[in-house]
């Protein structure tokens, strides 16, 4: 097993002992339906800031769409679907630049425990999945460079803190930060250097 495997390995068995320990030890009131179609959760808005934390791609904004099915236990499993903004910005020899957007694009999925008392709710998500981007093939031929767009993947991981505030019934409040990285070191990403952020949003109960 690789170095990398190993540290995943860990991450892993820190989060199940994590989610099991406040399983058993909170002393919290969870107000979920009792209703399985009801215990569907989905944001109308959540946008924040993105470090991606490469040498080559600049920090961005996060438009961030997930779906959470919420159990009476506090747990929770969650999909997203998140685009990122970011500028690709590569230098070349006898001084060429290459400078453009890069689209950007992550469908990840996991699952979480939440804790929550009156109003206030605190959680935590592990997620897994794939990113998406392009990554421009470029020529140089006799100083003019040839580019061609190509598409990609990574596979990456994402651990999610957030706070959540009831301020209508079933409507939220809710900021989260994030921190994740990617299993292997590929183009534009290196798996020893976490990508980062912070969304605000309104979330409300599906239907």
């Amino acid at each position: 097993m690789s170095h990398n495997q190993k540290l995943f390995s860990i991450k892993i068995k820190l989060f199940i002992s994590l989610v099991i320990s406040t399983t058993f030890t909170a002393q919290a009131q969870v107000k979920t339906p009792d209703k399985i179609a009801e215990r569907f959760f989905m944001p109308a808005i959540q946008m924040g800031y993105i470090s991606h934390n490469s040498e080559s791609i600049s920090s961005g904004l996060i438009i961030q769409t997930s779906l959470d099915y919420r159990t009476k236990r506090g747990f929770l499993l969650r999909l997203n679907y998140d685009d990122f903004s970011g500028r690709l910005n590569l230098n070349y020899s006898n001084n060429q630049k290459y400078s453009a957007r890069i689209p950007i694009s992550e469908f990840i999925g996991g699952i979480g425990y939440r804790l929550t008392k009156q109003r206030n709710s605190y959680f935590i998500v592990f997620q897994s999945g794939i990113r998406f981007y392009e990554n421009p093939i470029i020529e140089n031929s006799n100083g003019n460079l040839n580019i061609e767009q190509k598409d990609a993947t990574i596979g990456t991981v994402r651990y999610t803190f957030g706070y959540e505030y009831e301020i209508f019934e079933n409507i939220f409040l809710n900021s989260e930060i994030f921190l994740g990285h990617f299993y292997n070191s590929k183009d534009f990403w290196n798996n020893k250097k976490p990508y980062f952020g912070i969304t605000l949003g309104i979330s409300a109960r599906l239907f």
